[in-house]
């Protein structure tokens, strides 16, 4: 209830687009717990693209592991620093201030994310390099969990044969889970 009203508070700042008090408990809320049920047992766990939050903040409130909030917007970054520590969250969740292919390109980054057991997206335009540093980087066993439709997936750069694909079907559209290194060859 704490987060649903530091989002209201933050309406104006563009950090969410959701348009009504439902939707943001609909599909900020709900489909990121449901994205829950997709996620490994243990952590750490890298959002990319965090905006406002959704999935990783959610996730993390209800006990998963530890996240990296990967923003590079500095409004989106202030909210979920300051959400992170009224939250309680900061031993567990950490926010970076970079462009995904600044993280990926930086030592600590390429460490983090081969550690990660998964990674999530939602409403983010990744290009074809970002999605092969994913997949070199990622370890065989983590996996990108990225709500989306078939149509996207299809639009998204994303080479085939990077990633196993494995679509699951949600509220709207899809969840994609791609796993590095088990594409069929």
């Amino acid at each position: 209830m704490r987060l649903f009203h530091m989002l209201g508070a933050w309406k104006g700042a563009g950090i969410t687009g959701f348009r009504s008090p439902e939707d943001l408990a609909r599909y900020y809320f709900r489909e990121a717990l449901q994205l829950g049920r997709l996620l490994p047992e243990r952590g750490p766990f890298l959002d990319i693209g965090s905006g406002g939050g959704t999935p990783a903040l959610p996730l993390a409130i209800a006990g998963g592991g530890n996240w990296v909030l990967l923003e590079p917007r500095q409004m989106a970054a202030a909210f979920l620093e300051m959400a992170t520590d009224e939250l309680g969250l900061s031993s567990r969740v950490r926010v970076v201030r970079q462009r995904l292919k600044e993280f990926l390109r930086s030592e600590t980054g390429r460490t983090e994310l081969a550690c990660v057991s998964a990674v999530t997206m939602r409403a983010v335009k990744l290009r074809a390099d970002e999605w092969s540093m994913l997949a070199a980087g990622m370890s065989a066993g983590a996996r990108m969990i990225w709500p989306t439709s078939r149509p996207a997936r299809e639009r998204a750069g994303l080479e085939h044969g990077l990633f196993g694909e494995e679509f699951v079907p949600a509220d709207r559209g899809v969840v994609w889970i791609g796993r590095p290194g088990t594409a069929p060859g």
